[in-house]
């Protein structure tokens, strides 16, 4: 579905259920590439689609004039600000839930989160009826944190996202819950990865994909789909500068436990690199280029007041990789810019908005 930025009425294509997804490759197209040693494979995510996307929503693609012309490309933008839960982590989540052992089902799951994989996670698991347990910093938003426990997950805290996961981890051990990882596992990015057979299926002429950055799950997963599928469209990805594990871990070849992390987009602050989602980057990914908090919020501003569409700061930031030219080679080119997410307290929003 393409609907420009000047059509009214609501999107009618956001909640259709399409299970039969037809890509065709380019004539010219260059060979398919080898993703067959990776943990995840193009039949995982075509498997994942059939999984998942009878509970979920078809998002669609918008064409903006206006993004088009402040970027100096051909722009779509993929809302995943309009998937079940505001957030694309919905798919990933309800995968790998879906694939759980009745065992670990009855006895329940946890996972870490600035927000969106817990809300996720929570929807998940009330579909079948499981316990879900979250961790957070004790800094999240609170607008996430209710959501969470509006799907009936249980919260909890530790004082910084650096400190979670130990936290996590001791509360799994000693309750017997299965862990079910934000980003760097394979049902994780195989769901993940149902968003690049949607954007080759909707944008058949793209020719750049980029996508905000976090733990890399979501990357992880387009990059299997699309450079299986389509090896020609170029796949970048989008960090903060204050919150840079991926491209840490692909420069230095060895996963980043970072010492600090200071970013406006809590939804991109991972706290480690994974041992799952980073060897597919490194292996796939076109490129990486980080943006600065600034950039984000005025990337986000923009999508708010000239597309109608509330999205958080870590689902702008692929946007303001493209405004502020970050991305090679992107002038002119058919591009879609992924709008990860859209959950983000009312009151953080009108702070940023006037800030």
């Amino acid at each position: 579905m393409k609907q420009s930025e000047s059509q009214p009425g609501p999107f009618s294509g956001a909640s259709a259920v399409d299970r039969s997804l037809t890509i065709e490759m380019p004539k010219d197209a260059p060979p398919i590439a080898d993703v067959s040693a990776l943990p995840v494979t193009i039949d995982d995510v075509h498997a994942a689609h059939e999984r998942i996307m009878p509970h979920l929503h078809r998002t669609p693609s918008l064409n903006s004039t206006t993004l088009s012309e402040r970027t100096g490309t051909n722009l779509a933008i993929k809302c995943e600000t309009f998937q079940r839960t505001g957030s694309f982590k919905a798919r990933g989540a309800l995968n790998a839930i879906l694939q759980l052992a009745p065992d670990q089902r009855e006895r329940g799951v946890v996972t870490l989160s600035a927000g969106n994989h817990g809300q996720g996670l929570a929807f998940a698991a009330s579909k079948v009826g499981a316990r879900a347990v979250v961790f957070m910093p004790e800094t999240a938003v609170p607008a996430k944190v209710a959501a969470i426990q509006g799907y009936g997950a249980e919260t909890m805290f530790a004082p910084t996202m650096e400190t979670v996961f130990p936290a996590m981890e001791a509360y799994k051990a000693e309750h017997g819950l299965t862990y079910v990882a934000p980003f760097s596992d394979p049902a994780i990015i195989a769901g993940q990865g149902v968003v690049g057979l949607e954007i080759l299926e909707d944008v058949p002429d793209v020719e750049t994909i980029v996508v905000p950055v976090g733990g890399g799950g979501l990357i992880a997963g387009i990059l299997v789909a699309v450079k299986h599928l389509r090896p020609d469209v170029r796949v970048i990805g989008v960090e903060p500068s204050g919150a840079n594990i991926v491209t840490r871990s692909r420069a230095e070849h060895r996963l980043i436990i970072p010492e600090k992390i200071d970013t406006v987009a809590d939804g991109l602050a991972a706290p480690f690199a994974g041992e799952v989602s980073q060897p597919i980057i490194d292996a796939l990914v076109d490129d990486m280029v980080l943006v600065e908090d600034d950039d984000i919020l005025a990337a986000m501003r923009l999508i708010i007041e000239r597309c109608k569409i509330v999205v958080e700061p870590a689902g702008a930031a692929a946007t303001a990789a493209l405004m502020t030219g970050k991305i090679p080679g992107a002038s002119g080119t058919r591009t879609v810019a992924l709008l990860s997410g859209g959950n983000i307290d009312l009151r953080v929003l009108a702070k940023l908005l006037t800030g």
